[in-house]
């Protein structure tokens, strides 16, 4: 019941997201924009960065496996990223699970060690994602400014991180963690937790055995250079967003990475948003419903996530042959 709620429960606030947007569009409106013309040569740029940000993901991740004694090949690597993204599509944060099970299982190695080195590998991401995020706000802070003034939501989070609830909730959490660890060390229960925490802990401190960091390091860069250029491109799809530079298509492709927080199918609903919000603040349309805002963010995401779902059906009939 617990995995059915936190399954269909996002899904439902994002479905109730995308009606709360498009509730007032004037749908043939919306063609007669798409009628004057999509950039399909930036659409091509665009997708083809996106294959390049999955192809660097999965390189980037070898470099770690390669400190557990193996030598995955690339496209394994690849097939196990675009399978992740796929898997995403249909169950949110399951594709990281298969990801991790399919390795282990292919090259004999225990799922909590791969499982820690994905969680290492999204520590970095955390890192990069949260500089850029940090350019983004302090560059645009007019238009953050903007946003969070336009959007009960921003406004609820930032409530939520200074209520003291939360913070007693977390002492609470940690201590009842400190005081298991102390009377319950000798249950099976508590050593098959520690034990699952160990291994995690060696995929995590194989990060620094990883034979040039800066490879690793320049891999992460060149990851995220290609999520920000594939979204900023999508700029280019339409005259009446070309003109935006690239500040803005960092301000927005931050706003959409944020919206990801909630684990809904491609992040329907909550990107959009997200997204449809930024564009305004940038001049784009005058509120959500606008015909251009709408064009633009159908567009940009069906893009998106149809090329995600053809990579993962690749991936998954390259597997079903090879059994």
């Amino acid at each position: 019941m617990k995995k059915f709620f936190k399954i269909v429960f996002p899904l439902f606030v994002g479905l109730l997201m995308v009606w709360s947007l498009t509730r007032k569009v004037e749908w043939d409106v919306v063609l007669q924009v798409l009628q004057r013309g999509i950039s399909w040569g930036w659409v091509a740029v665009s997708v083809v960065l996106a294959l390049f940000s999955h192809i660097i993901r999965g390189l980037r991740w070898r470099l770690q496996l390669r400190t557990l004694g193996v030598n995955p090949s690339a496209h394994d690597m690849a097939l196990a990223v675009f399978g992740n993204y796929g898997l995403n599509l249909a169950l949110p944060r399951v594709g990281e699970v298969w990801r991790c099970s399919y390795v282990a299982r292919r090259y004999h190695l225990p799922f909590s060690t791969t499982f820690g080195t994905m969680v290492s590998e999204r520590l970095v991401d955390m890192v990069v994602a949260g500089v850029m995020t940090l350019t983004a706000f302090l560059h645009e802070r007019e238009h953050f400014a903007q946003f969070l003034a336009g959007s009960d939501g921003g406004q609820r989070v930032l409530d939520l991180l200074s209520s003291p609830w939360l913070w007693g909730a977390f002492a609470a959490m940690l201590a009842v963690v400190l005081l298991s660890a102390r009377y319950f060390h000798h249950t099976m229960a508590y050593q098959f937790v520690s034990g699952f925490i160990h291994n995690m802990w060696l995929g995590i401190k194989g990060l620094k055995d990883v034979p040039n960091l800066w490879s690793y390091l320049l891999w992460s860069v060149a990851l995220w250079v290609c999520y920000y250029l594939n979204s900023y491109t999508c700029c280019f799809f339409f005259g009446f967003t070309e003109h935006l530079d690239a500040w803005a298509g960092l301000a927005i492709f931050v706003m959409g990475s944020l919206s990801l927080v909630l684990p809904v199918q491609g992040g329907l609903g909550p990107w959009h948003y997200a997204v449809g919000t930024a564009l305004v603040c940038y001049g784009i349309g005058h509120e959500l419903p606008d015909p251009q805002v709408q064009a633009f963010i159908w567009t940009s995401w069906s893009i998106e996530q149809g090329f995600v779902l053809l990579l993962g059906l690749y991936a998954m009939a390259v597997l079903s042959i090879r059994k």
